[in-house]
This record gives structure tokens, sequence and C-alpha cells, in this order.
């Protein structure tokens, strides 16, 4: 089939890209797991609410997170060498507005002043009451637009344990998912 296409005589027709209102309007049907990435040790940390997270393979196991390169996370994360994805629970929405700069007043260290928070092997940051924290090298920069694509060996899990349920983003708005 593709050697048809290749070889047909129509000319092929570029399409226009999508304009980015209709993209971020057809993007808030896609509810997504609700984390915090962190990184950085006990003299500095960082750290911002994602959904752009996702498993890449398990043998070895690897994850890839999505960061805008303007926030301040992403040069910690650089620096570092290493970051945490920590999968919040149905009842974590203040840890995730916190992370997400929707508190006011509330801003780089002091997002660290909700949850029990614990240096793991690297030193980075991972979120103790977590439905599951994953713990990351960092193995890879991948350059897309104005973002990078930072691809994590995983080198440690904590967590596990059995919860009521987890925190998603859909619609603009938290939800739960029991």
């Amino acid at each position: 089939m593709l050697n048809a296409i290749q070889s047909s005589s129509t000319p092929r027709v570029t399409p226009p890209m999508v304009a980015t209102a209709d993209f971020c309007k057809g993007m808030r049907h896609l509810a997504g797991a609700c984390v915090v990435i962190a990184s950085g040790t006990d003299s500095e940390r960082a750290g911002l609410t994602a959904t752009a997270v996702c498993s890449i393979t398990a043998d070895p196991p690897r994850l890839l997170i999505c960061v805008n390169r303007n926030v301040r996370a992403h040069e910690l994360i650089k620096r570092a060498g290493a970051f945490s994805i920590n999968v919040l629970a149905h009842d974590q929405e203040v840890i995730a507005k916190r992370f997400a700069g929707m508190v006011e007043g509330v801003a780089g260290e002091q997002r660290f002043a909700e949850g029990n928070w614990e240096p793991g092997i690297s030193g980075v940051p991972l979120l103790e009451d977590a439905l599951v924290s994953f713990e990351c090298r960092l193995a890879e920069v991948i350059p897309a637009s104005t973002h990078d694509m930072f691809i994590g060996e995983v080198i440690g899990v904590r967590g596990l344990q059995e919860q009521d349920g987890a925190l998603v983003y859909f619609n603009s708005k938290f939800a739960t998912l029991k």
C-alpha cells in the first residue's frame, strides 16, 4: 500500500497545522495521570505538576517526561542528572495545585512544604505518600520545540501500596479515578 501511495502521480499536499487554540481545546479531553516531577538536592529543589509522562520500555525500565525549557526544574534536572516522577493519589490535589503554580504566594522551595518529601538514592526529592514514586537517572535529552524530552532510566521505585484512587486531569479540572 505504501508503494502505491509513493508512486502515485498525484502531487502530495501538505495540510496546514492546526491552530494552537484548537489543539489545546482537543487536548483537554485527553485525561492524564497527575504527577509531580521533582529534581535537585537538599540545598536546591524544584518541581512541577505534569501529565506529559509515559513509559518507554520495561527492560530496561525507562520513562519519558516532557518539560518546558522556561521552568526552573528544567535546568535543575539537567544539572542533577536525575529526577523523580511522583504519581499523585486522589486526595493530593493540594500538592498538584502547589506545583502547578495555582496557589497564590507559593513558589520554589515553598512548594515542598506540603507532603512528606525525602531524598532518594540520587538525592532527588521523592513524595513518600504518593501512589508510587519513580526515581530516574537522566539517560537522554531530546529537544522538541519549547520543551525537552527527558528519558530516565528507573533506578528506584517507592510506594506500590494499594490506595483508593488516582488524581487525574481532564477538561482543565482535577478529578478522582477510583
